[in-house]
């Protein structure tokens, strides 16, 4: 890796760039035409995903097509709790079922101790993709927050309210605070082991803050955010990687999202009127157009990529992104063209 070259890790760093470096989250995925060839060859996504090989092509495919400045890691967060022994499957329609969740304390207490070993796909597609992209282009490596993989392997499944994940909160405090530590601590190794076989970067996904009200997204998940970012600073190997915190629509401020030490903040499109003023010179900044509105004209997808260009253009660290995952229904075209015009502004 060549830091001096790369846009994206100097914004990380938290220089003020004269074009925003750009990578997008869910870059890689079933708006590719390319990406649904090799999809439908898989009945259950967690099968296409421990297979290292056909994950690093799906890494690589955005990159051919948009020319972007990082990679991703092309994987899942829920391959932890399926190391777990959960047994997590993708239903098309249905999106995550797990077939052991937790229903009862007892069950948290019998979790085995993660094992990176289950999950050895993982960072063998870490290694592929980084051997395959150019030297100068950074990969990022993920995980699900300690909350939100903990909500989803408490619900076994995607929801809209997580009601069975909310009653265990109230009902088992204690048993969730061991599930929230172990699962801290299986993220920590799970981080340190991609970094090891070659992420350059690593990002946080609290994919279910917006479940949380503001005392409790403090207590429930920004603790443990905060603890699993300690660790990676203070461990010889991973001190010195960037690290950025998606939080989805949280219920907090500004500067509650600064104290959990992330080194740069992936605003949710919701979050328009962030306080860059508090935020300058102490945090990178990623985000943060609505996905939807590359659905939209060309003439509107234009002025409202131009009105975040503009808020952050003098920003020191600031890295086009979206708001949040790229959805199916998306044009590839559409895509590209929010590419060229992020790279003529």
């Amino acid at each position: 890796m060549s830091p001096s070259k790369s846009i994206f890790l100097k914004a990380l760093n938290r220089e003020i760039l004269p074009t925003a470096p750009i990578w997008y989250m869910r870059q890689a995925g079933r708006y590719m035409p390319e990406y649904r060839a090799i999809r439908k060859k898989f009945s259950n996504f967690m099968d296409m995903c421990k297979n290292p090989e056909v994950c690093c092509e799906l890494a690589l495919q955005p990159l051919n097509a948009y020319e972007l400045d990082a990679a991703i890691l092309f994987s899942d967060i829920l391959t932890v709790p399926d190391a777990l022994g959960m047994e997590v499957n993708f239903i098309e329609g249905k999106g995550p079922i797990f077939n052991n969740p937790i229903n009862t304390a007892n069950d948290i207490f019998n979790l085995p101790i993660f094992d990176p070993e289950n999950v050895s796909y993982v960072f063998e597609a870490v290694s592929n993709i980084k051997n395959a992209i150019h030297e100068d282009i950074p990969l990022i490596g993920f995980t699900g927050s300690p909350w939100t993989l903990a909500a989803y392997s408490i619900e076994g499944q995607s929801s809209k309210n997580f009601n069975k994940t909310i009653g265990f909160l109230k009902e088992q405090p204690h048993a969730m605070e061991t599930l929230l530590t172990m699962l801290t601590d299986a993220c920590f190794i799970y981080l340190r082991k991609q970094v090891q076989s070659g992420a350059d970067v690593v990002q946080i996904f609290d994919s279910w803050a917006n479940l949380l009200n503001e005392k409790e997204i403090e207590s429930i998940s920004h603790k443990y955010i905060k603890n699993l970012i300690q660790y990676l600073k203070q461990d010889s190997i991973t001190k010195d990687i960037p690290i950025i915190l998606f939080s989805r629509d949280p219920k907090c401020s500004s500067n509650s999202l600064i104290e959990t030490k992330a080194d740069c903040l992936s605003l949710y499109s919701t979050m328009v009127n962030f306080e860059k003023e508090l935020t300058y010179g102490r945090v990178a900044i990623q985000g943060n157009l609505n996905p939807k509105i590359l659905l939209e004209s060309r003439n509107i997808i234009k002025d409202e990529t131009y009105k975040i260009l503009s808020k952050y253009k003098d920003y020191p660290g600031y890295i086009f992104n979206l708001g949040h995952g790229i959805t199916p229904d998306i044009n590839p075209d559409n895509v590209k063209y929010l590419t060229d015009i992020v790279r003529e502004f």
